[in-house]
């Protein structure tokens, strides 16, 4: 009996030796061909698309910065939305440059004001130029042989900054374009030049003719002088 007995218990050792093997040689080849089949599908999985590391460096940059902290998800947020809009606004197309406004133009002149502006300074005007010889013998008749109370007005319109424009507003007004050209009182018609002038002189009618066109405004006497003047 007792040799039967170890019989059995080699038996069911051998037996149990034999699952033993047989369920390690199962699992070997469970684990290769597991392992062949994850090889085989290794070159076939698809990538999955990765945002460009230039786009998301600033946010990851952030995300690092607030890896060791606790309770930070607002923060890291926050911090990520400032970059993403900061993004943005660095892409915005830039806005063209405005064109600086102009400057206005200068204001044009206006002969006619210019022309009142000279007539209130004096009742009588004297338009002059300062190379012309008529001019000077007019201008030395009124000064030297009268003496005029309140003085007329010499104007040069060569050294007028509008003198060329002013002239031709005169020549319109006056009825008479060229110097020198007299005006007297409020009216704006020419009294006349260097030879009307000369004939009143001449005739011993300038001072009162003076007067009258001056309406009041203007004394007028004869100085003493040479009898050739």
């Amino acid at each position: 009996m007792a040799g039967v007995r170890q019989l059995k218990i080699i038996g069911l050792t051998a037996l149990v030796i034999c699952l033993v093997f047989i369920l390690h040689r199962t699992g070997a080849s469970a684990a290769s061909l597991v392992h062949a089949q994850a090889s085989d599908q290794i070159p076939h999985k698809q990538k999955s698309p990765t945002t460009p590391p230039a786009a998301n460096a600033n946010a990851q940059n952030i995300v690092n910065d607030f890896s060791g902290s606790n309770n930070n998800d607002d923060k890291v947020d926050e911090a990520i939305n400032r970059e993403i809009e900061k993004d943005r606004t660095n892409n915005t197309p830039a806005k063209p440059k405005e064109e600086p406004e102009k400057k206005p133009s200068e204001v044009k002149f206006d002969p006619a004001a210019e022309l009142i502006n000279i007539r209130s300074l004096s009742p009588m005007t004297i338009f002059s130029k300062s190379y012309c010889p008529y001019s000077k013998r007019i201008k030395e008749l009124l000064f030297n042989s009268y003496t005029i109370t309140p003085p007329p007005n010499v104007v040069e319109l060569d050294k007028h900054e509008h003198g060329t424009e002013l002239q031709a507003y005169l020549k319109e007004k006056s009825g008479r374009g060229t110097v020198p050209n007299v005006l007297v009182g409020s009216s704006f018609d020419s009294r006349g030049g260097s030879d009307e002038f000369q004939q009143y002189h001449t005739s011993g009618e300038l001072i009162s003719m003076l007067e009258e066109w001056g309406a009041g405004r203007l004394q007028v006497k004869k100085n003493n002088t040479p009898s050739n003047v």
